[in-house]
């Protein structure tokens, strides 16, 4: 299923979720590496700015019981954390035809958990976009108050996530395309202004909240995983890595061809 951003942005941009098997952890059973921090730390030591910021590889903690970050080198370490509604990630897995791997090249499909109905879920850019950093920062404040289910309790939980005291890589689990596009247009520029229409009071959030933290993020535009840093609360483009580089990723996403 597409999902558009907005009317008032460049209609040309059409983008989806990716599939269950690339972001809802263990969804293959018998999968070991079914988990995109797998393939996050791949990215990272593709990543030339990431190389130069570690001056060594990256590798997960030996445990996370004290609060280490998900990817540690030398010089740095980092957290990922998914830029998405628990609900919108509910109602993948709840929607989408089971996989397990049974080994020896063997791959089982089972019916969906769910197979009619509805299940309300949260699109977080959507969320965001209609909302300025004094609400944001209202909502922060007052989230004992608010209800257990809905938008307002999705857009907390990624508050209290970007709150973190810590070097952050969001991932916004999504994959854009850009139709009809013409030699004269510079695809970058329409995806960076895309994006920072819709996430710019979270960006905002995030600085307010963590200042002397670096924030990054990262999606997938046109089969490359784009990284930009988060300065000001606006993205600013610093690298692009084909997807073909990170085989953990290929290896979840190709699990969906047997669907």
């Amino acid at each position: 299923m597409e999902e558009n951003l907005n009317p008032n942005i460049d209609p040309r941009i059409k983008f989806k979720l990716l599939p269950p098997a690339t972001i809802i952890k263990n969804f293959v059973d018998g999968e070991p590496d079914c988990n995109y921090e797998n393939y996050l730390l791949e990215l990272l030591n593709k990543s030339s700015h990431f190389k130069d910021k570690g001056q060594s590889p990256f590798s997960k903690p030996l445990n996370e019981n004290n609060g280490q970050c998900d990817a540690i080198s030398k010089n740095y370490e980092i957290d990922f954390k998914l830029l998405s509604s628990s609900t919108r990630l509910q109602a993948s897995h709840l929607f989408s035809p089971g996989i397990s791997n049974y080994g020896d090249g063997i791959i089982g499909i089972h019916e969906s958990k769910k197979k009619f109905g509805e299940v309300k879920a949260t699109q977080i850019h959507v969320a965001f976009r209609t909302r300025d950093i004094s609400e944001l920062t209202r909502l922060g404040e007052n989230f004992l108050n608010i209800r257990k289910y809905g938008i307002e309790r999705d857009i907390i939980k990624v508050l209290k996530m970007l709150e973190k005291q810590k070097n952050l890589l969001l991932f916004f689990p999504y994959s854009f395309e850009l139709i009809d596009i013409l030699e004269t247009d510079n695809s970058d520029d329409i995806i960076v202004s895309a994006l920072n229409y819709d996430f710019h009071s979270l960006f905002e959030y995030r600085s307010l909240k963590a200042k002397g933290f670096d924030a990054y993020f990262v999606t997938i535009f046109q089969d490359r995983f784009y990284i930009f840093s988060i300065l000001d609360g606006t993205l600013c483009l610093i690298e692009k890595v084909d997807c073909m580089l990170l085989p953990t990723f290929i290896k979840l996403k190709n699990y969906h061809l047997y669907l």
